[in-house]
């Protein structure tokens, strides 16, 4: 199997399984009383489950770890942390989106859980080490000592301009799902050009958290039978911010 065949695979992958949890999801928030009720501020008629978020963190990791086991993508997983690194944090993070889904928290507890999981990316060597500006001929390098303050501003900045934008069904996943696939077809080009190495993870992490909101869309559209919740958007800027 070539390397292209291997991300639609993933990418089928992760819209079957997102597709598939979605429906036991919606089931549980219901036992659970996880819904969002119907207000003077809300577009939904009827009590909507708001947990949707596990069904594509579930999916996530499911789809990571059957990529793990393809050859094809080897050189990402050998020796590396940054796999385990990407699915612990977006964990971290999902679980502070729930905890806010399930019983409100105050924004500044919201903010340090961000950090919390930006510092797990740190530590498992998920960093940006440099970037590039446009009609700046040179790279620019983070010294060692601005990488954890340059990676928590990035997630958090990315996490809550998702969460930011899931006020309508299907936006943030729509919105999220095309520049996902953007993002994994960039640097799969930057990749034939001897850019980025074949082992970087970004490519796969974007090609997944496609897959992930495709297959959330089919429940997600208007009229919404389900929301990602906090817990959703918050899991899906990590991942964005992450590849």
């Amino acid at each position: 199997m070539g390397l292209y065949p291997s991300y639609a695979v993933v990418v089928a992958i992760a819209v079957l399984t997102t597709y598939l949890l979605t429906f036991p999801v919606r089931r549980l928030a219901y036992r659970l009383g996880a819904v969002d009720h119907p207000g003077e501020h809300r577009v939904h008629a009827k009590p909507t489950p708001v947990i949707g978020g596990a069904a594509m963190f579930l999916a996530f990791g499911l789809t990571m770890l059957v990529a793990s086991q393809l050859p094809e993508f080897a050189q990402v997983f050998k020796g590396s942390s940054e796999p385990l690194g990407v699915v612990a944090a977006a964990f971290v993070i999902y679980c502070v989106g729930l905890i806010d889904d399930v019983r409100d928290i105050s924004a500044p507890a919201k903010v340090a859980g961000q950090v919390l999981a930006a510092m797990v990316l740190v530590f498992l060597g998920v960093t940006m080490y440099y970037f590039k500006l446009p009609f700046v001929p040179s790279l620019i390098t983070l010294s060692p000592a601005m990488l954890p303050l340059i990676t928590a501003a990035w997630v958090v900045g990315m996490a809550n301009a998702v969460n930011l934008i899931d006020g309508l069904d299907g936006l943030a996943a729509g919105i999220v799902g095309i520049a996902s696939a953007a993002l994994c077809i960039y640097g799969l080009r930057l990749e034939r050009l001897g850019d980025l190495g074949p082992d970087n993870l970004g490519p796969l992490v974007a090609a997944i958290t496609f897959g992930v909101c495709v297959g959330f869309l089919p429940h997600n559209f208007h009229p919404a039978r389900v929301f990602m919740g906090d817990g959703g958007a918050l899991f899906l800027g990590l991942v964005m911010a992450a590849a």
